[in-house]
């Protein structure tokens, strides 16, 4: 949940019922950050603790980034940008710059009320520097379309939206240019024949597929006409209008040119590469298992099993087939769940069997950080080894059982680390900033192999004092191997142009196999490592690798039996992963010892086709090894000051270059913006700052709400925040006439800590025509407090809420000033527990579990007339099956006792627009109705408040199906499409006296009736509206015997 109740809260003042009404899984706050900043030309750039060698690097990454893009687009940004970087993955997930939970999929965002681009660092500079340029191009997109802001776009009436394939597709492209991956990926699409239409690009494609739309206009057109293409979009503001104008083609013939020129480049390809298929036996199908990603295979010392990662069920799950034949799949470890399993680091997976084949170890997060899993086979239990990353990955045994080695990540770098089980000791064996993953033991367990961008540094003697990742050309990875002992490290292999991953030595330690995309694919090599006398050279790095795959799409993550006898891989492969098996892999032998190359690599090595020009940022694997860094865009840190204080120390400070720039961008800028002062001194050396909170304003709008009791609410909203999200200042007001008629809030919520905290003041008034003797009166009901929130998260899924709202509640009629105004005065302290592990639908959730039980009342204040206090308890249940199809299940109920007790309702749905009242209006009987009348739906069949006691009791099932697929093409226009249906049945009960109820009885006839039990059952469709969630029912009321005339209901909103 974390802070979804925010905005609810300012919305809704009428009942204490707000601190509890959210269900949603926690975004916690595990690590108590400290938060600094610095100043270049043109960003805020903002780390905390640890984090000063991300900063400096991103410094000099994100200024050459911004150079490259503005000269791309021919446009200069108009206001500064701020970054916002974390030390790992697992610290990004805890940002409270957005309030989703950001999966491990998520990189990298940049959001647009403040224009703020938020990363992580991964372990890995390549990576890092692409995800800042990515990012800083949708932060300049913008800057240029929207103003840099969220409330820029409302003030000005900004209409026009960019496709997310434009918007993903130019951001890679102006990172990436083109690159391997994007390469494959196309490939497979092309070659299989799956490749969408450039207007249905989503989701991955949207990043692939539209950045090869981008690079085929830059190579039919030249690549200036990208930044024209931007700049005509603007001018025109219109997409298809500026697409036509740059380009002379709309969007139509755009896509079949951009189709025709994939299967040009793509198809004779199949003609020198082979299928997986062709060369290895395919063990896993996601045509017939379902999902698309089985993965991470590890196959047993023995070979006759294999441990995988599959979302078969949906979600991402630990698997062991047959090594033979794919069959006898057995689930193991449910992933995405649970506290222990929370992710399984499905990007940098690592699966190990014991040499005794007994246990499997695995990494996965676990608490706001990385843990490793011991899982024993036999006993169906998984033990935590007591370490703690920021991230893990490529974890495997040592083969004498005892020792396990991975690849581990600190906020500046990834090394390798050996665990001793037996003695509880960790080491790390290569401790230096270079990036160094995929770990493997050596036959004799002496030798550790791995990847590593470290170039030509083999110990820490030969980098020097003043070196700089920055400098570094860290563009490829190479394979080497470290003594264990004496951490002496051999480079295997020097392969420019490449990346070479994954090492796994012979069971004679004489080979290694490994993962190389030197012809433009990924593909398996084998090397040797060990000499004889006969052999005419010493060095490892001379020997030439040979391949024993020529595979037309990519490979990765080979895993080998301890006798060397089958090899299991995953590939892309027809537009899902899959895993493979092969047999006696150190036999083959191919015809070449080298690989066609990829029209791509070709075109590149042998300058066949113009190149992309692009800056040295850019991740294109040749590129940015052929051009080092600027040296005058980088800095090193020094000791940090804390500019909060009065009188600041400038002998603090962390070293910089004052010719930061390697162009100017300010010529057209009267004003300091880009100049910001103080942030150097005399010598050119950037200044570290300590973080102070400021708030600025995220958004001022208007706000239309719609409530189950009052119908449509108008209320203007207005958002403040710090740059870190943490500090929140909303206001809330919908004025009418005066103060005592209008509805008006000011809340604060602090959140940089595991424990939320919130106050929020407030005042409410509603009016509402209600029976008074014979005549009709206008009654006014007031409600104004405030209220204390707290929220304790345990973990993603478990947290504790509490709160104390102190209440005074008015009824006054209006139309009778002789008649006494009613008052009340509540001060409530409340308790809830929560659990929420479901995963999220279209509308709705459609797997997983979520219940909440709260205990709330008021014992002190005026007990004796107005005390009471109230228990309530949800339940629900999710499974889904069929991919698309979830059955739902819910049961609720709630108790409520003393002088004036709190009363429920059944009848009717949420946010019923036609809505009825079985009383006839609102059935507000008191000022303490006001505030904590609480509906219990739905109860459909039924108009509102059909039954009202201080107990309930509530049955829901639905059975949710695709009424309409969204894949369906045709005739049918946009708004039709993606229609959900849902089938129902609910039964419920709201009483007083639990001795008089009765829930059935005999009619006239002698047949058994409902009496006190209410029943409905029905039908109906669910789709998005414009901008609205819109639930159409058709519902009928059933007493056992016949049913009545159904109850259409059409209300706004998600089912429960």
């Amino acid at each position: 949940m974390k802070k979804q109740i925010i905005l609810s809260v300012i919305i809704s003042f009428t009942s204490v019922q707000f601190l509890f009404a959210q269900f949603g899984q926690n975004k916690v706050q595990f690590k108590e950050m400290t938060w600094y900043y610095i100043q270049t030309s043109h960003f805020d750039i903002y780390f905390n603790q640890e984090g000063s060698k991300i900063a400096e690097f991103a410094a000099g990454a994100s200024e050459d980034a911004l150079s490259s893009i503005e000269k791309h687009i021919n446009y200069r940004i108009n206001n500064r940008i701020t970054l916002i970087l974390y030390n790992s993955q697992n610290d990004f997930q805890e940002t409270n710059v957005t309030d989703e939970y950001l999966s491990e999929g998520i990189g990298g965002f940049t959001e647009l009320f403040k224009n703020r681009v938020v990363l992580p660092f991964t372990g890995n500079y390549k990576m890092f520097r692409h995800v800042i340029h990515h990012e800083l191009s949708h932060a300049v997109l913008n800057d240029m379309f929207y103003g840099g802001s969220i409330q820029n776009i409302i003030s000005n009436n900004i209409s026009i939206r960019l496709p997310l394939w434009f918007n993903e597709g130019l951001a890679e492209y102006l990172s990436l240019g083109w690159d391997t991956n994007t390469d494959m990926f196309i490939r497979d699409a092309a070659t299989s024949e799956y490749l969408p239409d450039i207007q249905d690009l989503d989701g991955y494609f949207a990043y692939r597929g539209g950045q090869s739309v981008f690079h085929y206009i830059a190579q039919k057109y030249g690549d200036e006409k990208i930044g024209e293409l931007v700049n005509k979009i603007k001018g025109k503001a219109d997409f298809e209008n500026g697409l036509k104008a740059a380009i002379g083609l709309d969007l139509e013939e755009l896509n079949e040119r951009w189709k025709k020129d994939i299967k040009r480049i793509f198809w004779p390809d199949m003609a020198l590469y082979k299928d997986p298929d062709e060369f290895s036996k395919r063990l896993t199908d996601h045509r017939k298992d379902g999902g698309f990603y089985n993965t991470s295979p590890a196959i047993s010392p023995q070979g006759d099993k294999i441990a995988f990662i599959s979302n078969r069920d949906f979600y991402f799950d630990i698997y062991i087939m047959d090594a033979n034949d794919g069959k006898k799949v057995e689930r193991i470890i449910k992933g995405n769940r649970s506290v222990d399993f929370e992710e399984l680091n499905i990007l940098t997976p690592g699966l190990s069997w014991s040499p005794d084949g007994k246990r499997i170890v695995l990494a996965a997060k676990r608490n706001g950080a990385d843990v490793i899993h011991v899982y024993d086979i036999a006993e169906d239990d998984a033990s935590i080894l007591p370490l703690r990353f920021g991230a893990i990955g490529t974890v495997n045994w040592a083969p004498d059982n005892n020792k396990i080695v991975f690849a581990g990540q600190t906020s500046s770098q990834s090394d390798i680390y050996v665990y001793d089980i037996a003695k509880d000791k960790l080491e790390n064996i290569t401790n230096d900033i270079f990036s160094d993953s995929d770990p493997s033991f050596s036959p004799d367990g002496e030798t550790i192999f791995f990847a590593s961008d470290r170039g030509e540094y083999l110990d820490t003697i030969s980098i020097p004092v003043n070196f700089r990742v920055y400098d570094h050309n860290y563009s490829q990875s190479d394979l080497y191997s470290i003594l264990v002992e004496s951490s002496k490290i051999t480079r295997l292999t020097n392969s420019p142009n490449c990346d070479e991953t994954s090492p796994i030595v012979s069971a004679d330690g004489k080979e290694v196999i490994f993962v190389s995309d030197k012809n433009g694919i990924n593909n398996i090599y084998r090397k040797k490592i060990v000499f004889e006398e006969n052999d005419s050279t010493s060095s490892i790095e001379s020997v030439t690798e040979k391949p024993i795959t020529n595979s037309l799409n990519g490979l990765y993550q080979p895993t080998i039996s301890k006798d060397g006898k089958k090899l299991a891989f995953a590939s892309m492969y027809q537009s899902a992963y899959n895993i493979f098996l092969m047999n006696n892999p150190y036999d083959i032998s191919l015809e070449k010892d080298s690989l066609p190359l990829t029209k791509y690599l070709e075109s590149i090595l042998f300058k066949t086709k113009p190149e992309i020009q692009k800056d040295s940022s850019s991740e294109t694997k040749v590129d940015s090894s052929g051009e080092q860094p600027d040296e005058a865009n980088s800095f090193s840190t020094g000791v940090f000051i804390d500019s909060s204080s009065a009188k600041k120390d400038y002998s603090n400070f962390i070293f910089g270059k004052s010719d930061y720039l390697s162009y100017d961008s300010t010529e057209q800028k009267p004003n300091d913006l880009f100049n910001p002062k103080a942030n150097l001194d005399a010598e050119g050396n950037f200044l570290v700052n300590r973080y102070k909170v400021t708030f600025t304003p995220d958004i001022i709008y208007a706000n239309a709400g719609f409530s189950s009791l009052y119908g449509l609410l108008g209320t203007t909203v207005i958002s403040f925040s710090d740059v870190l999200g943490n500090h929140r200042l909303i206001g809330q007001t919908s004025m009418q006439i005066d103060l005592k008629n209008s509805d008006y809030g000011l809340a604060y919520y602090y959140l940089p800590n595991k424990l939320d905290i919130g106050f929020e003041g407030f005042h409410t008034a509603r009016f509402v025509y209600l029976q008074s003797g014979r005549d009709v009166n206008l009654f006014r009901f007031r409600n104004y407090g405030g209220s204390l929130s707290l929220s304790y998260p345990f973990n993603r899924y478990y947290r504790l809420d509490g709160g104390l709202s102190f209440l005074n509640v008015s009824a006054e009629n209006l139309d009778n000033p002789f008649e006494t105004t009613q008052k009340a005065t509540y001060l409530i302290p409340a308790l809830s527990f929560v659990h929420d592990n479901t995963m999220f639908g279209y509308t709705a959730p459609i797997d997983g579990t979520r219940y909440r039980f709260d205990v709330y009342g008021n014992p002190l204040l005026h007990a004796k007339q107005y005390g009471f206090y109230s228990i309530l308890g949800d339940y629900r249940n999710y499974t889904k099956f069929w991919t698309d199809y979830a059955l739902a299940f819910r049961l609720s109920g709630g108790f409520s006792n003393g002088k004036s007790p709190q009363r429920f309702f059944l009848g009717g749905i949420e946010n019923w627009i036609n809505r009825r009242f079985a009383t006839g209006e609102v059935p507000l009987d008191s000022p303490s109705d006001f505030a904590f009348l609480t509906a219990a739906l739905p109860m459909r069949g039924y108009n509102y408040a059909q039954q009202i006691g201080t107990k309930y009791a509530l049955f829901n099932t639905e059975f949710r199906f695709p009424f309409i697929r969204y894949l369906l093409t045709g005739a049918l226009p946009i708004m039709f499409r993606n229609i959900l249906g849902a089938a129902f049945f609910d039964a419920g009960s709201a009483w007083n006296n639990s001795h008089q109820l009765k829930l059935f009885t005999k009619d006239v006839e002698g047949r058994t009736v409902s009496k006190d039990l209410l029943m409905g059952t029905g039908f109906g469709v669910r789709f998005y509206l414009l901008y609205f969630l819109l639930r159409v029912d058709a519902a009928w009321a059933y007493n056992a015997q016949h049913f009545t005339t159904p109850i259409w209901y059409f209300s706004l909103g998600g089912d429960f």
